[in-house]
């Protein structure tokens, strides 16, 4: 409440240049506009400034459609922040449309909502007058006054383009009634269909069907024994059951599994001191493709129970998946067939089967390897991987390209200078004379704990027995060792 009364401004940009994204009505009334710099706001002193969030904006937006899901079960997510619900069918539960806004107005300000709500016989209408009208009170438009309700309106409401923006401001048509006036055939001719489109809008004659929220519903099943039981034949032989529940279900909703959670509780175990202690194990995956194949799923659920050691009989087993529409995949008639995406977790189940999931320093050593937010050079990090659909909107290679073949781990090599170039690096067990080296390339990083590095790197062309080869070698500093760390292609 007390954020209310005070001016409220949320930057968003560069680091370097944050501008003013939002703002509330007390930083509005104080002059404070969207699009000033960090700089020009601290000069009128007692405005409050937030950075932009998008995680809490997602989770606002959320609860903006719960709330709307409150007074009618169709409600459409149209935008960050605005949400369309169907009334319709409604009478009986809220009234007419003016007791349904003061409901509505009502729990908002319980709720804590500041909202923009109108209500209209067509969600666009609507939707235009909740945005250009303010909020006090609710705008309600009656049937047939929908054009002369807009008529005041600024056309720079409409979902318009600055071009059409700009042309339409060239025309003098700057109101809802100026652009519902002109004739549609002319409007035609000169803006298109957008335009056509644009005038519908401002006369209120576009009557749409919701693109309704359709919730998904809870995909879990779990079974609990009668007696505990210690042998994994008994477990595998119910989690073939609840899989196959889960993935007739999965089939029948048109969807498929993005991540499959087990949860497995053991016996309860009484103490010495009278308490009951009890255990589970729980275990995720997330699959790199979404699948509602049940044998694929089994087989992940058996490689890693196989590998596992309870300590205690199991009393519950838990199945939960977590749905998404499925993969819709074109198949090509003029390439051979290549190895199936789904079976890809399978494989890599077995590989954590035999060298583990993680390292000696609990890094993950079985996934995808993902760059690291560092300049520490050859840095990386291991993660599942991801849908295939990801990388097929990226840009193809042009030209040749020459690439670095790393040597993990780089050799150690000795390397004598001249002046400050190198002359002739150690390789192979016999010195390599240099005939060109450029660098050097000097970096460091992490000073501030123990995984500091600083380095030196020069590229330097060899002669060789087979001809000549270009290496790339560098000085760790701090060892005051040097190092081949690869060759170029």
């Amino acid at each position: 409440m007390a954020l209310r009364k005070t001016p409220v401004a949320i930057l968003d940009g560069p680091a370097n240049l944050p501008g003013v994204f939002a703002t509330n009505p007390a930083a509005r009334r104080g002059g404070i506009q969207s699009g000033m710099t960090k700089l020009q706001v601290e000069t009128y002193g007692g405005v409050l400034l937030r950075k932009r969030s998008l995680p809490a904006e997602e989770a606002a937006h959320t609860a903006l459609l719960d709330f709307a899901g409150n007074f009618s079960p169709r409600v459409e997510s149209t935008a960050p922040g605005t949400a369309l619900l169907d009334l319709c069918g409604m009478e009986k539960i809220l009234g007419s449309w003016a007791s349904a806004a003061r409901a509505i107005t009502a729990q908002a300000l319980e709720t804590g909502f500041e909202l923009r709500l109108a209500i209209a016989s067509n969600p666009d209408t609507a939707l235009l007058a909740a945005r250009g009208f303010s909020n006090t009170p609710p705008t309600i438009i009656p049937v047939g006054e929908e054009a002369r309700r807009l008529a005041p309106l600024p056309v720079s409401v409409l979902p318009i383009s600055p071009e059409m923006l700009e042309i339409l401001d060239g025309w003098g048509i700057r109101t809802f009634q100026s652009l519902a006036a002109l004739p549609a055939i002319a409007v035609v001719e000169r803006l298109g269909q957008d335009g056509l489109y644009l005038q519908k809008l401002a006369r209120g004659e576009i009557n749409r069907p919701l693109l309704t929220i359709e919730p998904y519903e809870d995909f879990v099943e779990s079974f609990e024994f009668d007696d505990p039981v210690e042998t994994l034949e008994s477990l595998f032989f119910i989690l073939n059951r609840l899989l196959h529940e889960l993935c007739l279900n999965l089939l029948s909703a048109a969807l498929a599994a993005r991540e499959l959670r087990l949860t497995v509780e053991l016996k309860i175990l009484r103490l010495q001191n009278g308490e009951k202690a009890e255990e589970q194990y729980q275990h995720e995956w997330k699959l790199p493709v979404p699948t509602h194949d049940k044998n694929l799923l089994f087989g992940l659920v058996r490689l890693q129970l196989e590998k596992t050691t309870f300590s205690a009989p199991v009393r519950k087993l838990t199945l939960a998946i977590v749905p998404i529409k499925p993969r819709v995949a074109q198949g090509n008639l003029f390439a051979p067939p290549s190895p199936e995406a789904e079976k890809l977790e399978i494989t890599l189940e077995r590989i954590r089967g035999v060298v583990g999931s993680t390292d000696a320093d609990g890094a993950a050593c079985v996934g995808s390897p993902q760059l690291v937010d560092t300049h520490k050079p050859g840095s990386f990090s291991v993660g599942h991987f991801s849908s295939i659909h990801e990388f097929t909107n990226s840009p193809p290679l042009a030209g040749p390209v020459v690439a670095l073949r790393i040597f993990r781990p780089a050799l150690e090599t000795c390397v004598e200078l001249d002046g400050e170039e190198p002359h002739s690096v150690r390789l192979w067990h016999h010195p390599r004379p240099v005939l060109a080296a450029s660098g050097p390339w000097s970096s460091s990083g992490y000073w501030w704990n123990f995984a500091t590095w600083m380095r030196e790197e020069w590229d330097v062309l060899l002669k060789l027995p087979a001809g000549l080869g270009l290496y790339r070698i560098y000085q760790d500093r701090i060892r005051r060792q040097w190092f081949v760390e690869g060759v170029f292609d």
